[in-house]
Parts: structure tokens; C-alpha cells; sequence
């Protein structure tokens, strides 16, 4: 692991010396987080997910923890809630289908699956299929050369070239449906290769695919907001039948196994010859699930339109059927993230203890199992304007089971913002460590990725793999992560303890910041999503 950098440590020195209250650890209150965790994680709350009861319950109890603390409501109206109207989307039963000229029949969940849009609640469509490898499109590779998408289906592959910084992999990845429509395509199919098996099984991912719903937030005239409009359908194909799929063609499925194991990997992009008939059926369902917004004041006048945002998501994946009667169907979500909301109010009440400069913004948020939905519309829509949000400190699952020794810090290093995460380790004798696992490009996947979209320069704080991190986060993903067995018993509050104070700090710190908070000079995310560029406002 990598220790702090000289220069990096002789900032964080100068930051502990200029303050006395820097020169010890806060006093976190174990007994409130352990409460709070507890309450949010408990069978009442029904798995917290959005649109339902157990999340409006969940809902209710943050705002009453925001205004005994003292925070001013920053919702809708005068209140803590921001309304987040969303269309849930659910896929039917029946109805779902899919059929490649050449190839046998196909069975859903065992061969494929495929989702349909926010857009159209069910249909049919027949088109070519053509292959675009990883979808790039760079000055040095455009994966869209040469080929026509107008009215097709685009055939991808998980990952990156080895030489495309992994967090700006990642980025492409999660813009990719919105380049392919722009390209005129109807529909997109994964392609599965090893890069993918490395991370999920097919049994791992259409076992969380059955019961999972989408969402997305209604624009102001209804209608549902989509980053890529005219993709009426997406699916992932079963190995065997990707590689079937490509069986015979002057690009087979072994030539891209092949050039997937080179640094470059680079893939041809072609017509594959085969055409493909896509049945899609869903039922859509109106729903309101808010986010919980409080606000901390901050002491400084001259800082009053500088607004730092901690944000959590409150949501977890509620109740899901089992086969065998009387197993827990309850997804209580505590490590998902029952401790990260959590944190995050006691950070609340830290900060108000000694008012930072700036002022601060407490927002739960809604729907990130979802697809971001909640950030992104909070993002997209603040209670505040837009320009004044200056920064982004997320919490996400920090797997709090055991005695950690180091933080991650995704994305510190990209701003100006670095320096005080530096200081916020030190201070609570952490080291600060590289991401650990760069293939996973979580930079991208959670709520921070909304507010960087928006041009915000942002950190999401994790816990690191020393001290045996690495063996406790994998046995935590493997047995506990999106599982009925997801509760309280598994935290430990000693560790949420030392990570909450570390949270605290750098909260504290970004808002106590002389300069605002800015993206580095030549940054990939600042100059690609430059500030009110990124969407909707």
C-alpha cells in the first residue's frame, strides 16, 4: 500500500498545527450510531425500498433525527423532504423474448435476459445486430467507425483497454447506452466474455436481476427522464450463447477472448450478418420516494453561496420472496447503508457542535439501488442554486466489520480538495491508500457520480483493505452484500466509530477550505463534465 507523500504529509501537518480543535479525534457517539443503525435496519423499516412504506417510514425518522439536531429543513416548501416523483418499472412475467436468426431457441434467464425502457412499457422490435466492441469513441479509438447503428442493435463487451485510466473506463461504461443512442440504436446486448466473469456469475447476476425493478424521475412535464432516448431495450447473453452468437464469423468469439487479453484490446467493429427479434414487456407504476434534506448554517458571510453536500443513500432492496417458507425475505440493508446514513448524522451533529465556514447540506438519498435516481435528480434539481454547490463528500456501504487501518478516498486526488482528506486521515492515525480495486471503477457507480455529472468535484470515502480488509470486505460481498442476512449484528460500532470521525473531518475541513473547492487543473471529469454542462438544472 502505498503511504502518504511527503508533500501530502507536510500539508497535514500544517493543517493539524493551525487549529487546536484538529489535534485530537472528535468524540463520536457510539450509543447514537449504534441506535440509529439499528432503527434503520430493523424488520419495521421492510428493506427501506423506494416507493414503499418501509422507505417512507425510514424517511420520517431521518427527518425527525435532522430537526432534533437542530438542522434546518432544506426540502420542498419548508420541509426536510424533497419530492422525487419516479416511474418504477417492473418487468412482466410474460412477454419477454428473445430469437437470433441461425441459433436455436432461446430461454429467458437461462440463455439471456433482457430489460425494457422507461420509454415504451412493452413491444417488439427485429434488427441487425452489429458489434461495437467497448463502445469507445476517443480521438485515439471510435469504436462507432465504419459501422451503422441507425435502427440496430449494438453488441458490446464489459470492460477497457489496460491503458484507459480505470475510472475514466468506468465513466465510458456508464455513458455508453446514451452514445449508442445517439448513434440511432434501438437496443443493446451484452456480450459475455472472462473480463465479466472475473466479477459476477450468471447465476449472481440474473439472481438479483429477477427481482429488481428500475426507476427513473419524471422530468417537469411528466414524461421520464432517459440519458439515452430511442434504446428501447438492453439484455446480457449467456456465455455459451455469446459465444455461439459469433460462431463462424471472420471475428470469432475465441479471436475476442483473445484480444481481450492484450493491453490495448481492440476489437473490429462490424455488421455480425445475424439479426435479432426482442420481445419487452414491463408494467409501469407511478411512485414518490423523497429524498431527506437538513441544513447547517455555515459561520462565515462571505461563504454563504458556497454549500458543501454529504450525501448517503437511504434506500436498501425491501422485501424479496424466497422459495422455502419461513426464511427472511427482509433485506434490511444494515452495512447497505444503514451505517452510512448513519455516519452521516452523527457527522451532523458534530458539525453543529462547531459550525464550519460553509454551510453544510445533510441529504439522504432515495433510490440509489435504482440507478442513482435520487442524486441524480437532486443533482439535477438542488433546493439550493445550482452554482453554490461547490463539493460532494458520499458515504456508500463502508463494510464497517472489523478493525480497519486505512480509507480510500475515490476521487480526492482529482481536485483541490486532496490536501484536507490528507489531514483528515492523519488525524485519525489512517493511512490514506489507493483504490484497491481500480477494475471495479466504483468512482462511477455510486451517488458522488450524479453530483461530478454537474460538474461538482466530489469524494466518496470508503474503507480500505489493510488489516485484513480484504479477506473481511470479500467474505461480507460473497455471503452478505443484497442478502436477507444483511443486519446489524454484522457491524462494528468501533470501527463505524474511527470511520465516522474520519468523515467527519474531512467534512469539516472541505467546508473550512480558503479556496473553493475546484476540479485539478486538466482533470478528465472537471474538463468533460465543466460546471452546469452535465444536465438538467
Amino acid at each position: 500500500m502505498n503511504r502518504i507523500s511527503v508533500a501530502a504529509f507536510g500539508t497535514a501537518l500544517s493543517l493539524l498545527l493551525a487549529t487546536p480543535a484538529l489535534a485530537h479525534e472528535a468524540e463520536v457517539d457510539g450509543d447514537a450510531l449504534q441506535r440509529d443503525v439499528t432503527v434503520l435496519s430493523h424488520d419495521n423499516m421492510e428493506g427501506r425500498e423506494a416507493g414503499t412504506r418501509g422507505y417512507a417510514r425510514a424517511a420520517g425518522y431521518v427527518a425527525g433525527r435532522m430537526a432534533a439536531l437542530g438542522l434546518e429543513p432544506a426540502g420542498d416548501d419548508g420541509t426536510y423532504f424533497q419530492a422525487v416523483p419516479m416511474l418504477r418499472v417492473d418487468r412482466a412475467e410474460e412477454g419477454n423474448a428473445l430469437a437470433i436468426s441461425g441459433m436455436e431457441p432461446l430461454t429467458m434467464w437461462e440463455d439471456f435476459y433482457v430489460t425494457g425502457s422507461s420509454q415504451q412499457e412493452s413491444g417488439q422490435l427485429e434488427a441487425e445486430l452489429v458489434f461495437i466492441g467497448y463502445g469507445l469513441d476517443l480521438p485515439e479509438r471510435d469504436d462507432f467507425d465504419g459501422v451503422d447503428l441507425d435502427g440496430k442493435i449494438a453488441l458490446r463487451v464489459y470492460g477497457g483497454p489496460a491503458n484507459l485510466n480505470t475510472e475514466e473506463a468506468a465513466h465510458y461504461r456508464s455513458t455508453l447506452a446514451a452514445r449508442v443512442a445517439e448513434q440511432g440504436a434501438v437496443g443493446m446486448l451484452l456480450v459475455w466474455t472472462p473480463a465479466l466473469s472475473n466479477i459476477y456469475t450468471w447465476e449472481r447476476l440474473t439472481g438479483q436481476a429477477r427481482h429488481s425493478a428500475g426507476m427513473t424521475w419524471l422530468n417537469g412535464d411528466g414524461t421520464p427522464h432517459s440519458d439515452s432516448p430511442g434504446l428501447l431495450v438492453s439484455g446480457i447473453l449467456h456465455p455459451d450463447v455469446s459465444r455461439a452468437l459469433l460462431d463462424g464469423l471472420d471475428f470469432d468469439y475465441d479471436d475476442l477472448v483473445a484480444a481481450e487479453m492484450t493491453t490495448e484490446k481492440r476489437f473490429p467493429s462490424f455488421a455480425t450478418g445475424r439479426s435479432a427479434r426482442i420481445g419487452f414487456a414491463s408494467h409501469f407504476t407511478r411512485i414518490d420516494a423523497p429524498n431527506v434534506i437538513g441544513m447547517l448554517p455555515g459561520s462565515d458571510p462571505s461563504l454563504t453561496d458556497e454549500y458543501v453536500v454529504l450525501t448517503a443513500h437511504l434506500d436498501h432492496v425491501g422485501i424479496q420472496p424466497t422459495e422455502e417458507e419461513g426464511d427472511d425475505e427482509i433485506y434490511n440493508g444494515a452495512m447497505d447503508n444503514a451505517v452510512g446514513v448513519s455516519s452521516m448524522i452523527e457527522v451532523a451533529r458534530l458539525l453543529a457542535e462547531h459550525p464550519p465556514r460553509r454551510p453544510v447540506l445533510f441529504v439522504a438519498l432515495t433510490a440509489e439501488e435504482k440507478g442513482l435516481v435520487g442524486s441524480e435528480y437532486n443533482a439535477a434539481n438542488p433546493t439550493v442554486p445550482a452554482e453554490q454547490v461547490v463539493a460532494n463528500v458520499n458515504l456508500d456501504m463502508p463494510i464497517a466489520s472489523y478493525a480497519f487501518s486505512d480509507v480510500v478516498a475515490f476521487g480526492a486526488e482529482r481536485s483541490n480538495m486532496y490536501p484536507q482528506v490528507v489531514a483528515a486521515a492523519e488525524e485519525y492515525g489512517l493511512t490514506l491508500s489507493p483504490d484497491p480495486q481500480p477494475e471495479q471503477g466504483f468512482f462511477t457507480r455510486s451517488d458522488q457520480y450524479s453530483y461530478v455529472k454537474q460538474g461538482v468535484p466530489a469524494v466518496y470515502l470508503d474503507i480500505g483493505f489493510g488489516n485484513g480488509g480484504e479477506a473481511a470486505q470479500g467474505e461480507f460481498l460473497s455471503t452478505h452484500y443484497h442478502q436477507a442476512s444483511d443486519e446489524v449484528e454484522l457491524v462494528d460500532f468501533a470501527a463505524l466509530e474511527r470511520f465516522t470521525g474520519a468523515n467527519f473531518a474531512i467534512a469539516r475541513n472541505i467546508a473550512n477550505m480558503d479556496e473553493r473547492p475546484e476540479w485539478n487543473a486538466g482533470d478528465f471529469f472537471g474538463e468533460t463534465f465543466a460546471a452546469g454542462t452535465g444536465g438538467e438544472h
